[in-house]
């Protein structure tokens, strides 16, 4: 009965130092368990019932003062922000910037393109001097050729002037096409440099948020691992309490 009692108690002591042995106080519990091997040896040796069920009382207080500094390290490690890069408030304002996060926000909403100009606009303002001045040269330089005012020369005047018309049309055209092009680019290179801005504003809001996520990711695993790390405490305690109790049944 002795031996079953002191693998009872020393399997408590050991599941209490298993049970933490992540955490920074690990080697309290370390200590504890070593503090207590020599009780567990006294207990074992001991054959006077009323010596042993001191010796167990011995090793209840110890073990249970052992598993209050463990709390109490528990609670000045998970109390004290030092120890972690997150916060309640890290979590409130990443929900809130979720919440206002709008991909279409990032995105430039542009008109159509409208070119309002036409080919009428580009047409020599002196068209009809040009004109007249071809004719008249035309026509001087047939009268002058003897060919007077018949057929010929109003051929050769109607000519000359569908000529320079023709001319003076694709000159017009060019400088149409060319404006009308110059007018996309500046529009396209507006639209572009409009959403490079944006680009820009969003890899920063992106930033921000990736970073938010991390603190509020942190401060959520540190709150599960505090958990985590009071419950097994608490049931360590508790397995070492019920196998004390067993082993006192047996004295």
């Amino acid at each position: 009965m002795a031996n079953y009692a002191s693998s009872a108690l020393a399997g408590a002591g050991t599941g209490a130092a298993a049970g933490s042995v992540a955490g920074p106080w690990g080697a309290l519990i370390g200590a504890g368990v070593g503090t207590l091997a020599g009780l567990f040896s006294a207990y074992e040796q001991e054959q006077d019932s009323k010596r042993k069920q001191q010796i167990l009382d011995d090793i209840k207080g110890r073990f249970n003062i052992s598993q209050d500094e463990v709390m109490s390290l528990l609670g000045q490690y998970y109390d004290n922000p030092e120890n972690f890069l997150g916060t309640e408030q890290d979590v409130k304002d990443y929900r809130a910037a979720l919440a206002e996060y709008n991909p279409d926000n990032f995105v430039y909403n542009f008109d159509e393109f409208n070119y309002d100009k036409s080919i009428d606009d580009f047409v020599n303002p002196y068209y009809d001097k040009i004109i007249d001045a071809t004719s008249n040269k035309v026509q001087h330089s047939a009268a002058g050729a003897g060919v007077g005012r018949g057929t010929g020369a109003a051929n050769a005047i109607a000519e000359a002037v569908a000529q320079k018309d023709d001319e003076l049309y694709k000159t017009a055209l060019q400088q149409y096409n060319a404006d009308r092009s110059q007018s996309y680019q500046e529009w396209s290179g507006n639209i572009t440099a409009m959403q490079n801005k944006l680009n820009q504003l969003r890899a920063a809001t992106d930033t921000k948020m990736n970073n938010l996520g991390t603190l509020a990711t942190d401060y959520t695993t540190q709150k599960q691992n505090e958990m985590s790390d009071r419950i097994a405490a608490e049931q360590n305690r508790n397995n070492g309490n019920l196998q004390l109790a067993s082993a006192e049944l047996m004295i």
